[in-house]
């Protein structure tokens, strides 16, 4: 019983960090994520407030997810209340997965476009 209550004090505040951050977002302050002051101009910065706003949606999506799965957690009692804990934090780990995944392929178009940068800048000095 104590177990299971520790997981449910630390799942509850993880659960609240990434609550946190999409509240940020929302009211536009990106203070959750890296991108806050380096947003550029122009259309540069028209492609990352898009970015910005279809991350805000995936976490309003994934927060949403894991409430359902803490409501039927918090209903559930013996044997199945250690399946609701269990499906959670299979689906942290789904959505923990998805956003490094996410912000891997964001950081290689980054690099790649920075590389395109310093080639050109290169040929511009020749």
């Amino acid at each position: 019983m104590k177990k299971l209550l520790l997981v449910s004090v630390v799942m509850a505040g993880i659960l609240s960090a990434g609550a946190v951050c999409a509240q940020d977002a929302v009211e536009g302050a990106p203070t959750c994520c890296p991108c806050g002051g380096m947003m550029g101009k122009g259309a540069r910065k028209a492609e990352m407030m898009e970015w910005h706003q279809k991350m805000v949606e995936k976490i309003k999506a994934n927060d949403a997810e894991l409430d359902k799965l803490v409501a039927e957690m918090n209903a559930a009692s013996g044997e199945k209340k250690t399946d609701a804990i269990a499906a959670i934090v299979n689906k942290m780990m789904d959505q923990r997965k998805a956003w490094h995944s996410d912000m891997e392929s964001r950081m290689k178009k980054m690099m790649e476009k920075m590389k395109e940068k310093v080639e050109k800048g290169k040929k511009a000095d020749d």
